[in-house]
């Protein structure tokens, strides 16, 4: 099942009687259950017919338990495992046959990470389409996310607002979702939202540093892209994150370098590389240190990066450092 499909059954009070929510954007699984919550549970009977087990240490017959006990004061009742990825290889086997059989007067809904796909518990939820992946959104599909949430909430957002707010947060939702709860209290009443209201509300320190470490990389200067990178970790980010805000630093850099090279305005640079127009001269200024050659080789190191942070036994720190030492120490 897709998520706008579980989307209509939910709108349609057609909600499963089991669900496994998946993927690496944990932030649209939660709005689900929030969704799901609202569907399945009759006003006033959360606190008897709602139950949230975690799947680290979980002995399966309470998840059982609960799933077969009957409503009370409600028709339905709802079952929460979450991080199901932590339950173990008996976890699942004890849990096959509910799932193959489930009671119709509960939704059970496990949440997690990623799924085993060969392992008989997820082939039979295959099965009943009860499986729903959450995939993060696209660079492209942030602005259209950005823009409804401040429709929803009566707000109007002009483009190189969203431009901006997307330069400095990313495509995290969940530090998107943060920092428009916060733009959204500055702003107060619902009106027009521009420039200069992302300007006092969001933080610009780390999108400040990516741009620093491009330039330094650009620069051959190897000493202050180090430097810049250890601020950041010490700062909290996550050499994984770090990885990616640099990944898309450099797609925009590329993006403006080819336009740059077409003889293009900086207004037209501006919009094919999807940033506000007041920036455009820096990442112009920027892009023009870089041919082709580095570019395809720089995203060849961030691959290399990413698959060497994600396996195990990994120190990211020490990844993030030696990409830093290979973008700034070979370029053409």
């Amino acid at each position: 099942m897709t998520p706008d499909a579980l989307q209509q059954a939910i709108k349609s009070q057609n909600v499963p009687p089991v669900l496994f929510l998946y993927g690496s954007e944990p932030f649209l699984q939660q709005e689900v259950i929030k969704q799901l919550e609202g569907s399945v549970l009759s006003p006033g009977s959360e606190d008897f017919n709602r139950h949230v087990f975690h799947a680290k240490g979980l002995a399966v017959d309470q998840v059982l338990e609960a799933a077969l006990t009957y409503p009370a004061f409600a028709e339905r009742r709802l079952i929460i495992v979450r991080d199901a990825h932590s339950l173990t290889t008996a976890d699942f086997d004890g849990l096959l046959e509910y799932i193959q059989k489930p009671a119709p007067e509960t939704c059970l809904v496990f949440s997690a990470e990623k799924i085993d796909s060969r392992r008989k518990f997820f082939q039979s939820l295959k099965k009943t389409d009860a499986l729903v992946e959450f995939k993060p959104l696209g660079e492209r599909q942030i602005p259209g996310f950005i823009r409804r949430h401040l429709d929803g909430l009566g707000f109007t957002v002009t483009e190189d607002a969203i431009g901006l707010f997307v330069s400095r947060i990313g495509s995290s939702l969940q530090e998107v979702m943060t920092e428009l709860e916060k733009l959204a209290l500055y702003v107060g009443s619902p009106r027009l939202i521009d420039v200069p209201d992302v300007l006092a509300v969001v933080s610009n320190v780390r999108a400040e540093n990516i741009f620093a470490i491009g330039s330094a990389v650009g620069c051959q200067d190897v000493g202050k892209a180090l430097a810049l990178g250890r601020h950041l970790v010490a700062d909290g980010e996550a050499p994984l994150k770090i990885l990616s805000l640099l990944s898309r630093h450099y797609r925009q850099l590329w993006k403006a370098r080819e336009l740059q090279v077409e003889g293009r305005s900086p207004a037209e640079i501006a919009k094919g590389a999807g940033v506000p127009p007041f920036v455009v001269e820096g990442l112009i200024a920027q892009c023009r240190r870089y041919s082709r050659i580095d570019f395809r080789r720089a995203f060849g190191l961030f691959v290399e990066a990413d698959l060497a942070m994600k396996s195990s036994g990994s120190q990211p720190n020490v990844v993030l450092e030696k990409l830093l030492l290979q973008l700034a120490g070979g370029r053409t």
